[in-house]
């Protein structure tokens, strides 16, 4: 197993619908690497785009449980009308927080690595983790959906007493584009932050 390096926002395959998956396309040696890779970063869960790869698979841990799925093609068939406002982070936008809405209730359908059909009734945090890991299959971030107005950036620091805590910034989606450019994307021939493709922004912050 190897730790697959997760992209951040900016990498233009984040702005990419995934491509459906045949029967026998995903090897268990990607599978087992999502997983650790997931795990190493402490997170619930990873879409394969995160980790840029073009294919509709995610792993996801439902904490409730203990439960581990690992979701082929997968596809949100209904939800619910009641929305819940909870804060969101994301891997591929470290450092950052916002107030996202969701379904408080999904119903989901995909397929297993052995190519078993799957039907999955979530709800609470777990169905929050797999509407936020399905919208990475699709071009979509979390940032995307949520209110702009609660856009945080997370930055560790020292009281006097030399006890560490975190420090929650309000910031803009514009400064975060910057700052992604000058820490992650310095090589990088393209970037796209943008959902419609559109990067005047960036080519400004760019070349500047």
């Amino acid at each position: 197993m190897a730790l697959l390096p997760v992209i951040k926002y900016g990498h233009p395959t984040l702005r990419k619908r995934a491509k459906h998956c045949q029967a026998g396309e995903v090897t268990p040696t990607f599978i087992a690497d999502l997983i650790q890779t997931m795990y190493a970063e402490d997170g619930v869960g990873l879409a394969a785009t995160q980790v840029n790869v073009d294919k509709q698979v995610l792993v996801a841990r439902d904490l409730d449980k203990n439960d581990l799925y690992v979701l082929i093609n997968p596809q949100i068939i209904a939800q619910s009308e009641k929305r819940v406002v909870e804060v969101e982070g994301c891997l591929s936008l470290p450092q950052l927080q916002a107030e996202v809405p969701r379904a408080l209730k999904i119903e989901v359908r995909a397929v297993d690595p052995d190519g078993q059909p799957i039907h999955i009734k979530a709800k609470d945090h777990f169905a929050r983790v797999l509407q936020h890991e399905i919208d990475h299959l699709n071009g979509i971030l979390y940032i995307d959906r949520a209110d702009l107005t609660t856009l945080v950036w997370l930055e560790t620091r020292k009281d006097r007493s030399g006890e560490e805590g975190i420090e929650r910034l309000p910031i803009s989606l514009q400064e975060v584009q910057k700052r992604y450019i000058a820490r992650y994307h310095k090589d990088l021939d393209s970037i796209v932050f943008h959902p419609d493709q559109r990067t005047g922004f960036v080519s400004a912050a760019h070349d500047a």
